[in-house]
C-alpha cells in the first residue's frame, strides 16, 4: 500500500523529487562555481605574466659577473615583480616546487636555451622553508654557475578575499534553487490554475465542458469530484426545465377552461373581472416560464461584439420612436450569450424608456470589467428599494402595475442573467435625478477562444 501511495503521481513525491533535484544541482553548481572561482582567483604563474621577463632578466645576469648580481637583480624589479639574486641553494628560499608548472618549466628551459635548467615556481597557499603559507607568486630560475635569481609578485593577483568567495558561492547555491523551485512550482501551480479558471468558467456559464483532470493525484481526484459536482448542478437545472414545461402544460389547461367556462356567466361586469384575472394568471404564468427557460437554457458561450450588440438593441428602440442615445469610448469584444445579455440590456432600456422617457446608455471596459450603464430621466426608485426590486413578483405599484404589462420579473431576469455571467447589477441615483442601473461583467481568464 505504501508502495503504491509512494510510485503514484502525489503532490508530496512531486516535492519529495523538486527537493532531490535541487540539492543535486545545487552542489553541482557550487562544485563548478568553486572550481571557476579558483582558477579565477588563483590563475598559474605562467598567466601572472612573470615568465617571460623572469627568462630575460636570467639572461642577462649570467652573463654578468657575479658581484654585479645582486644589483643588477634589484634593478630589475619593477611594479610586477620583485627580483632577487642568491648565491646557493642553501639561500635560496623557495618552497617545494609547483606540481603544476611542468609546461612553464619546459618553457624556462627552451626561452634560456639549457634543457637541464632548474626552475622552481610556486603560488599562494604554498609552504616555504619555514612552513609558512605563501601569499604571492613566484619564480626561482638557476644560472650557469648554480647561483639562483629568484622573482616573486609584490601581491596576490585577482585575489578574493574569503568572506567574497563565501558570498558568492552562496549567491550561486540560492540562484541554483530558486531557479529549479520555480520550474518545479510552475509545473505543479499549472493543474491548479487550469482547476481555478474551470472552477471561474462554471460559475460565469452552468454548461460549460468538464474540466481535463491532469496533474497529481491529488488535483486529479479534486478535478473528479469537481466534475461530479457539475453534471449533478446541470443534471439539476435540466430537471427543473422538465418541470416548468410540465408545470406550462399543467396551468395553461384550467386557466383556458376557466376563459371558456366564463364564456356562459350572464353578468357582464363579473365576466369581465374574471377574463382580466385569468389575463391576469396567463401573463405571470407566461412570465413565470420565459423567467425560468432563460435562467436555465442552454446557449452556448462564444466570442462576439458587445458594443454592437448594444447598438442593435437602441437601433429597435429607435426605430420604434423612443428617445435613446449611446455613448462607448471603443469597441468591446467580450466572451458569453449574446442572446441572453440582448435580452438583460433591452429588458434595462426598455425600462428606462417606459418609466423615465428617454434612455442613455454608456459602454466602457478595463482588463477587469466590461461595465454598461442605462440612465434615464424619470422619478427614479427610493433607495431603500433598490435591492427589494430584484426580487420576483416585487412591483411599485405608484409607478409600475398590471397595467403597464409588468409582472416584476423583469430586474430579476436581468440579474439572473447578469450574474450567470459572473457579474452583477446595481442600482443608484442618476445624475439626471433619475434612475441608473450599473451592469459589470468579468472579463475571465476562462474566456479564451
Amino acid at each position: 500500500m505504501h508502495g503504491r501511495r509512494w510510485s503514484a503521481d502525489t503532490i508530496g513525491r512531486w516535492f519529495a523529487i523538486n527537493i532531490v533535484v535541487t540539492v543535486i544541482i545545487a552542489a553541482a553548481m557550487n562544485a563548478a562555481f568553486a572550481a571557476f572561482a579558483g582558477v579565477w582567483a588563483r590563475p598559474g604563474i605562467e598567466e601572472s605574466g612573470v615568465v617571460d621577463e623572469a627568462v630575460a632578466v636570467a639572461r642577462t645576469l649570467d652573463g654578468s659577473p657575479r658581484a654585479w648580481r645582486s644589483r643588477l637583480a634589484a634593478a630589475a624589479s619593477n611594479d610586477g615583480y620583485q627580483a632577487r639574486w642568491y648565491p646557493d641553494d642553501d639561500a635560496l628560499p623557495v618552497p617545494i616546487a609547483n606540481a603544476t608548472f611542468h609546461a612553464g618549466r619546459a618553457k624556462v628551459r627552451a626561452l634560456l636555451d639549457r634543457p637541464s635548467a632548474r626552475v622552481l615556481a610556486y603560488e599562494p597557499g604554498d609552504l616555504d622553508r619555514q612552513g609558512r603559507a605563501e601569499t604571492t607568486y613566484g619564480l626561482a630560475i638557476a644560472l650557469s654557475d648554480g647561483s639562483w635569481v629568484h622573482f616573486m609578485t609584490p601581491e596576490r593577483s585577482w585575489g578574493l578575499h574569503a568572506s567574497t568567495r563565501n558570498l558568492l558561492t552562496l549567491g550561486f547555491a540560492l540562484i541554483c534553487s530558486l531557479f529549479v523551485a520555480a520550474l518545479a512550482s510552475r509545473r505543479l501551480a499549472r493543474p491548479m490554475e487550469r482547476f481555478a479558471r474551470q472552477a471561474q468558467r462554471f460559475g460565469a456559464d452552468v454548461n460549460a465542458p468538464p474540466m481535463e483532470a491532469t496533474g497529481p493525484v491529488e488535483i486529479r481526484l479534486a478535478g473528479q469530484a469537481f466534475n461530479e459536482m457539475q453534471a449533478r448542478v446541470q443534471r439539476y437545472v435540466e430537471d427543473r426545465t422538465t418541470m416548468l414545461a410540465a408545470i406550462s402544460h399543467d396551468l395553461r389547461a384550467p386557466l383556458t377552461r376557466m376563459r371558456l367556462r366564463g364564456e356562459f356567466i350572464e353578468d357582464e361586469e363579473q365576466q369581465r373581472k374574471l377574463f382580466r384575472d385569468v389575463d391576469e394568471m396567463q401573463t405571470m404564468v407566461d412570465a413565470s416560464l420565459n423567467f425560468f427557460r432563460d435562467d436555465s437554457q442552454h446557449e452556448p458561450s462564444t466570442r462576439f461584439n458587445l458594443s454592437e450588440l448594444v447598438n442593435t438593441v437602441l437601433d429597435d428602440l429607435r426605430d420604434a420612436g423612443h428617445d435613446v442615445s449611446f455613448e462607448s469610448s471603443e469597441s468591446v469584444a467580450y466572451v458569453g450569450r449574446p442572446l441572453t445579455l440582448r435580452r438583460a440590456v433591452a429588458n434595462l432600456v426598455d425600462n428606462a424608456v417606459k418609466y423615465g422617457g428617454r434612455a442613455i446608455v454608456r459602454l466602457s471596459s478595463n482588463n477587469e470589467w466590461v461595465e454598461i450603464a442605462v440612465e434615464d430621466d424619470g422619478p427614479g426608485i427610493p433607495r431603500h428599494l433598490h435591492e427589494e426590486v430584484f426580487k420576483p413578483f416585487f412591483r411599485i405599484e405608484s409607478s409600475r402595475n398590471r397595467q403597464t404589462g409588468g409582472v416584476g420579473l423583469g430586474l430579476p431576469a436581468v440579474r439572473s442573467a447578469v450574474r450567470g455571467h459572473g457579474g452583477d447589477i446595481a442600482l443608484e441615483q442618476g445624475t439626471q435625478g433619475g434612475l441608473k442601473a450599473r451592469v459589470r461583467l468579468p472579463v475571465l481568464d476562462a474566456q479564451m477562444p
